[in-house]
């Protein structure tokens, strides 16, 4: 049994810090079955490591804001960015959701979720974006792609987000499925909406009106629920 503070990212109940990153918490059997993935990568060359685990709603909440006033940047479908000034509030809305989770419905509340990548693969002076590109045929990452399609699914884990509709694809995202089962079968839109609300967000209708109108697109699936990860 998960409560509806773990899943909305309120608790850090049920969380255990992994052990090469201070403060990075997940849940216990995600952070075994990474470790295992982990060492198979090493066998085939791949210093796989985590960027971002577990995140709080106020985290992610801070992350929203910032992106809908322009203190950070927000990419467009063929990630280049975009000047929101131009934008009216709901069209910044859809904007910041291609990439970013509107707080509360993200999956890195549930302590399952991985943003993850290679530090050996990483040109010189290059800093990590986590961005399609980087995975692309051109991109840096492309053969650790290529690795992680063939074997996330032998360590449990699976990618939530392939770029579908108006969700960007984030091939650095993985989900491990048992871990993340109980917060998926939990969720509940109308309490999410509330504590939002609650929050006093400037955007809350914006975002109420876009989850009213595509929420039931998306069932609660592996992968396919309106539950977003930020990049």
């Amino acid at each position: 049994m998960v409560s509806p503070e773990q899943c909305l990212g309120l608790s850090t109940e049920g969380l255990t810090e992994v052990p090469w990153h201070k403060g990075m918490l997940c849940r216990k059997a995600a952070l075994e079955a990474f470790v295992a993935l982990r060492e198979s990568a090493a066998a085939a060359g791949f210093e796989l490591d985590i960027a971002s685990a577990w995140r709080s709603f106020e985290r992610q909440y801070l992350i929203f804001d910032d992106k809908f006033n322009g203190r950070r940047q927000v990419l467009d479908a063929q990630e280049q960015p975009l000047d929101l000034s131009l934008f009216t509030p709901a069209q910044k809305v859809a904007a910041i959701v291609r990439f970013s989770a509107i707080p509360g419905f993200s999956r890195h509340h549930f302590g399952s979720e991985f943003d993850i990548y290679a530090p050996n693969l990483l040109p010189p002076g290059q800093t990590l974006q986590l961005t399609a590109w980087e995975y692309s045929e051109q991109g840096y990452f492309h053969e650790l792609g290529q690795w992680l399609d063939r074997h996330l699914k032998d360590f449990g884990f699976f990618r939530p987000y392939q770029g579908s509709g108006s969700v960007a694809a984030e091939p650095w995202h993985i989900s491990h499925g048992e871990s993340a089962a109980p917060c998926e079968s939990a969720f509940n839109l109308p309490t999410a909406l509330a504590l939002l609300k609650n929050r006093g967000a400037s955007w809350y209708a914006e975002v109420k009106a876009l989850l009213e109108h595509h929420f039931e697109l998306l069932p609660v699936t592996h992968g396919e629920h309106y539950v977003r990860a930020n990049s």
